[in-house]
């Protein structure tokens, strides 16, 4: 860059090239500022994440969790068992008031209406639960949170819950427990 003036000719202007070695030791500089920072904002986005998870068939559950179910139709199972939306909110809050963790678990049928869902877990933040989970994805035929449980003591016919002949898909009475 500048003017040389050795090999200057009349008519000869000063030379227009840009020196680019300050314009690459900026780029530089600028390159390890954004790769000291980088590091120090993923920390700050931290998300807590459990270790071990595991799967727990839905025929398991322990008889205290509560799971409320959202079905392809819009209506809501609590365990198993269809309630309304005011139901729901008394039953969660009866069952959570004697609870030291009031957890609630939420699912939903891939096709139930989203707004459905949302409701369902509003009116469970509603009840007093303090941490509500929400199930995984599930296909259509892996989705069972609205179908009845079968009866205690129940055998299904050659072990499919579900099948011709078994108690599985018998209705369930409702119990006055909440």
């Amino acid at each position: 860059m500048g003017l040389d003036l050795k090999n200057l000719k009349k008519g000869d202007g000063p030379n227009g090239d840009i020196n680019i070695t300050p314009l690459i030791d900026i780029v530089l500089v600028l390159l390890i500022i954004f790769m000291v920072i980088t590091p120090i904002t993923i920390q700050e986005m931290a998300v807590n994440l459990p270790e071990k998870t595991e799967t727990v068939e839905q025929d398991d559950l322990p008889k205290e969790q509560l799971v409320a179910a959202v079905c392809k139709d819009g209506s809501i199972t609590l365990n198993r068992r269809t309630v309304s939306i005011e139901e729901l909110h008394s039953k969660v809050r009866k069952r959570l008031r004697s609870k030291s963790h009031k957890v609630i678990f939420v699912d939903g049928h891939p096709d139930a209406p989203y707004e459905r869902v949302v409701e369902v877990m509003d009116t469970a933040r509603d009840a007093g639960a303090d941490k509500i989970g929400l199930a995984s994805l599930k296909t259509d035929e892996e989705f069972r949170a609205c179908t009845a449980a079968a009866p205690a003591g129940a055998t299904p016919v050659d072990g499919v819950p579900g099948a011709p002949g078994s108690d599985a898909t018998a209705p369930v009475p409702t119990s006055a427990e909440g």
